[in-house]
């Protein structure tokens, strides 16, 4: 589990780093698994109290509602809370730091048609792609300091067509400044090459580890598969940062919702629209 010189020496130069086998396929089958089951809750919670959930993020494709990501999601999965505790991905992280990984985020992107269009649900008319930016442009908006790092599980092979992480190498360096736009964020024009990026082509079951000052994006999903990461970040112990700064405000507003939609299934008063297999 621990990282060897080379591969810390490839963080430290780079940025970010590629561990591949890091999951089993019984476990992979299992988060897949998992993903679904989170997904048709959001969306059949969100039909059947009839609002759009907070934790979902949808776009409009030319009339196809596409989920960007659901976020946060520990609290409504034991197989996926599991995962981010489990030490093969937590050790090497540890490293990295150099201190003990607290949890401070964590979301699953899934580039996934619904294959329906909902008229309930509000999705924005903007494609899954994610612009060029770094992750502590939003994490400083909290106090997080820059030493963050961010990590995503492959659960699902990350190809050129179905819209792999794009890396800038080397972008950790220094903090380069953003500005909204439509998407969220972006470094500013002129700041980076966009065409200076490398892709991250991996296998499912891999786990990739960068700094939160590292640029990347990522662009559309081209194939009818989806292409899940789950995507954390942990700041150091030593940071005293407070637990669930970012995602605590959002759990509290959804989870009674769910609750509600749980509850009216569990008693036959409503049956599930949405399948996600």
């Amino acid at each position: 589990m621990s990282l060897t010189p080379e591969q810390h020496a490839t963080y430290a130069r780079s940025g970010y780093l590629t561990v591949p086998a890091v999951f089993r396929q019984d476990e992979l089958a299992a988060m897949r698994s998992a993903a679904d089951e989170i997904l048709e809750l959001i969306v059949n919670s969100s039909l059947a109290n009839g609002r759009h959930s907070g934790r979902l993020d949808l776009r409009d494709r030319d009339g196809e509602q596409i989920v960007r990501k659901i976020q946060p999601i520990n609290d409504l999965s034991l197989v996926l809370a599991g995962a981010s505790s489990d030490a093969r991905f937590l050790t090497p992280l540890a490293e990295l730091l150099g201190d003990e990984p607290v949890l401070m985020e964590e979301k699953l992107n899934y580039k996934q048609s619904l294959g329906a269009w909902y008229d309930t649900l509000s999705p924005r008319p903007d494609d899954t792609r994610f612009p060029i930016h770094n992750d502590w442009a939003y994490y400083k908006m909290n106090g997080y300091p820059s030493s963050v790092i961010s990590s995503c599980i492959l659960l699902d092979d990350c190809t050129p067509e179905n819209g792999p992480l794009r890396f800038w190498p080397a972008s950790h360096r220094h903090h380069l400044e953003h500005e909204s736009v439509r998407l969220g964020l972006q470094v500013k024009e002129g700041l980076i090459d966009p065409d200076a990026w490398t892709p991250i082509i991996a296998e499912a079951g891999s786990v990739v580890y960068f700094s939160s000052l590292l640029v990347h994006a990522s662009s559309p999903n081209e194939t009818a598969r989806p292409r899940r990461l789950m995507i954390y970040s942990h700041t150091p112990k030593r940071s005293g940062m407070p637990p669930d700064l970012r995602n605590g405000p959002m759990r509290l507003r959804e989870s009674p919702h769910e609750l509600a939609y749980l509850s009216a299934l569990a008693k036959g008063e409503l049956r599930p629209t949405y399948t996600a297999s």
